[in-house]
């Protein structure tokens, strides 16, 4: 355990240093109250100062702002002293035209004369109204220059094309990828600063002006061979008849049936449309976007209203033209039908509006649905101008011949006037004079709400009208035999039509020919007026035996009298056309039959070996037969 004395000794010492440090607080505490007291001071003393050097900071920083304006003035003079000697400095290389090699030091100069420009401008002061003319001048001459640059770089590229060498708007020859560029950078600038130093340097003018001339140097060949095609078939000089082209329909065969896709209008309307698409392509390439829209309408305006003037043209052909130039117009109809869309796409509402395109398309359709309205009007009142009467030959009718031609022709257009027909409603081709005849076109499309089936019940109306045709023919002969060989040769050409052009066990309704579209039941009615027709055949021939039931003539008379019947109908026989090889066996067997087997019976009849009857028999039916094969040799 510790003892007493240390513990009472700590004690002590503790005491003494808690009292010293005692009196060192209370020192800290007055030296602490005397230092702020300073601060205090010193605070004041520094607001107060600040209050005082405060206008004189003020007004140090309005010297600084004055002397940076000074300075910026004086730089401004001087650069506007540059701007009053823009003009000179410029002036030789603005009027010596830019280098086709290195356009920048040119744009370069024309920007110098541009700022200057603007800048004197603002200005307005009358000493620079001298430098300002003469950069206006010079800018004139420096965008006129570019201006020309930019005609000659086209022109280069705009002798025309053939478009009809190309399946596409892609394949078209266009301008060099540099060419390009550089024309798309001469646009982008000239369309920048042009109007406002020129109207007379616009831009779309410019471009229009030559790249019309291209397009029109290009369609030339096809609006010269759609004139051609008109001047060489022009029928309006045929006669003197009303309506020449139904004269010629009815009295002329025609042997040059059109071809799809011949017709010079249909190759000018697709051509044209390759070629304003190519048009299209190059003008968003080269002209800037705020303008294309317009540059393509100012360079295919002229080049559209000569097509649709040339449609014009075929539209007022085909209104005067025989029935046989509906399959020209159906075609063209087609064509226009499916380049409209693409055309359209090219052309603005108001431009395709004003382009008359969709009155010349409705218009070209009415003609079509009237023209077979006609065919079938004429067909019913087919000999009534005496020219249109039948030869006496007894051949196949040019108008016969021309209508069933026409028809093997028009189901070519089947997709076509399926379309056609199905507003216009069953049964629109008929005349009103027409509907109201027993036994004439009763017949009814078998669904009246689908257009194949009316268009397969106008075709089963024509064959009958053609029958009636043939049946009307007949009845102009003068000679009954030539009436029923008129009659075999007409129904017999028919039926061939209807015959060859049946393709049975073909689902497909593309590969329908004209027999599978009338049906078997027209071609059954066909066949009966043949059937009908030779037995009047083979009653002209049964009239040369008339003789040999005469009771009161001898047997060598009425050979006589037959030889001079047999001579006289074969002569008669060879004028008549028959060119049907199928048609001519079937004549000669009909009227072989008709003659031989009483001949060779009226000769057993008559075992008679006199002199007389000797002298009489000119013919053995083996003659008979080789003078009936002979016949139709001519």
């Amino acid at each position: 355990m510790p003892s007493d004395n240390y513990l009472y000794d700590d004690v002590d010492e503790e005491e003494g240093e808690l009292e010293f440090l005692r009196e060192s607080l209370e020192q800290m505490d007055n030296l602490a109250e005397k230092t702020t007291q300073l601060l205090k001071v010193f605070d004041i003393r520094l607001k107060n100062l600040g209050r005082i050097i405060a206008p004189i900071y003020k007004s140090t920083q309005k010297l600084t702002r004055l002397y940076e304006n000074v300075e910026t003035t004086i730089g401004s003079l001087d650069d506007i002293l540059l701007f009053f000697n823009v003009a000179k400095d410029e002036a030789e290389t603005i009027r010596a035209g830019p280098d086709e090699s290195e356009l920048l030091p040119y744009l370069d100069s024309i920007n110098r004369l541009k700022d200057a420009s603007d800048a004197l401008h603002l200005l307005d002061l009358e000493s620079a109204a001298d430098s300002r003319r003469e950069i206006h001048e010079l800018l004139r001459i420096g965008l006129g220059n570019l201006s020309q640059l930019f005609s000659q770089w086209l022109k280069q590229h705009s002798g025309g094309v053939d478009p009809a060498a190309y399946s596409n708007a892609a394949e078209i020859p266009s301008f060099p990828t540099d060419t390009v560029k550089l024309l798309s950078m001469l646009a982008t600038y000239l369309n920048l600063v042009n109007d406002e130093v020129s109207q007379d340097l616009k831009l779309t003018k410019s471009y229009a002006s030559i790249r019309t001339r291209h397009i029109q140097k290009s369609l030339a060949q096809f609006g010269d061979m759609c004139n051609v095609f008109i001047r060489s078939n022009n029928y309006d000089g045929f006669g003197d008849a009303a309506n020449p082209a139904e004269l010629r329909f009815c009295t002329v065969r025609n042997d040059q049936w059109y071809e799809a896709g011949m017709s010079p209008f249909a190759q000018y309307t697709v051509n044209i449309v390759k070629l304003f698409q190519a048009e299209r392509d190059l003008i968003r390439h080269i002209m800037p976007t705020v303008i294309s829209d317009e540059t393509f309408r100012a360079t295919v305006d002229r080049p559209l209203e000569a097509y649709m003037n040339m449609g014009e043209k075929m539209l007022s052909f085909f209104l005067s033209a025989p029935m046989y130039e509906v399959l020209h117009a159906l075609d063209v109809y087609g064509y226009l039908l499916e380049n409209d869309v693409m055309l359209g796409s090219l052309l603005t509402r108001e431009q395709r509006q004003s382009s008359g395109m969709p009155k010349l398309v409705s218009r070209l359709q009415h003609f079509l649905g009237r023209s077979f309205t006609a065919l079938v009007a004429l067909l019913y009142a087919p000999f009534k101008d005496s020219r249109t009467a039948p030869k006496q030959s007894g051949g196949v009718s040019e108008l016969v011949h021309n209508a069933v031609t026409f028809l093997s022709y028009v189901i070519g257009y089947k997709e076509l006037l399926i379309n056609i027909f199905l507003p216009l409603g069953d049964g629109h081709w008929k005349p009103k004079d027409l509907q109201q005849r027993p036994g004439s076109m009763s017949h009814h499309a078998s669904d009246p709400n689908d257009g194949l089936s009316i268009f397969q019940h106008y075709l089963r109306d024509v064959i009958d009208a053609i029958a009636y045709t043939a049946d009307q023919g007949g009845k102009q002969m003068k000679r009954p035999t030539a009436q029923f060989v008129f009659l075999i040769n007409n129904y017999s050409f028919l039926a061939r039509a209807l015959r060859d052009t049946m393709y049975s066990g073909e689902e497909d309704s593309q590969s329908l020919g004209l027999g599978d579209l009338v049906g078997r039941s027209a071609l059954q009615r066909i066949e009966s007026q043949i059937e009908r027709s030779r037995k009047g055949y083979i009653a002209t021939w049964k009239v040369l035996m008339s003789s040999f039931p005469a009771a009161t003539l001898s047997p060598p008379e009425k050979l006589v009298m037959f030889n001079q019947a047999l001579d006289d109908m074969v002569r008669s026989q060879k004028a008549y056309d028959i060119f049907d090889m199928d048609v001519r066996a079937m004549l000669m067997a009909d009227a072989a039959g008709a003659i031989i087997p009483d001949y060779e019976m009226f000769l057993r009849q008559n075992p008679d070996k006199s002199p007389e009857f000797s002298r009489a028999m000119k013919y053995t039916p083996r003659d008979i037969q080789n003078k009936i094969n002979a016949m139709l040799d001519d």
